[in-house]
């Protein structure tokens, strides 16, 4: 291989290391701040009805990292999302927190109990949609705020 060529090759190496770094720092689509209404309907379990409950937060979107909470993560009636947003909007979140008022909560657990679930959905645009996977119905609509 001539001098001229390996020259070549290695500039073309790291031009592509380049681009590929800026484009990662560029960050996502989706990147922003988010509000989510998360909506848990009315459902039954052994135990008869358990009420259901509406939660309002808001959520960040950074490089396709998702993170938000409601109320104050450890106390009851609370809950963290974690997760993440691919290039083509597909979510995938996990759920944690603490249980508030028994007559909400599957299996009417004591106030504060901990959980977790996982939700998936996807973006388009500025809003969209993730359902729950475990336990009971509940679906987080999204829209950028």
């Amino acid at each position: 291989m001539t001098s001229r060529l390996k020259s070549a090759t290695v500039l073309c190496i790291c031009l592509a290391a380049t681009l590929s770094e800026s484009a990662g720092a560029a960050g996502s689509s989706f990147d922003g701040r988010w509000s989510v209404v998360l909506v848990c309907p009315d459902t039954t379990d052994r135990n008869g009805l358990i009420k259901g409950y509406e939660y309002t937060f808001a959520v960040s979107i950074l490089e396709g990292v998702l993170q938000g909470e409601y109320g104050a993560p450890g106390h009851p009636a609370s809950v963290v999302y974690t997760g993440r947003v691919s290039d083509g909007g597909t979510l995938e979140i996990t759920a944690t927190g603490n249980t508030g008022q028994s007559e909400y909560a599957i299996g009417k657990v004591a106030q504060g109990t901990r959980y977790s679930y996982t939700m998936q959905g996807k973006l388009v645009g500025s809003s969209g949609q993730a359902t729950r996977r475990e336990l009971r119905p509940c679906t987080a609509t999204f829209a950028r705020s």
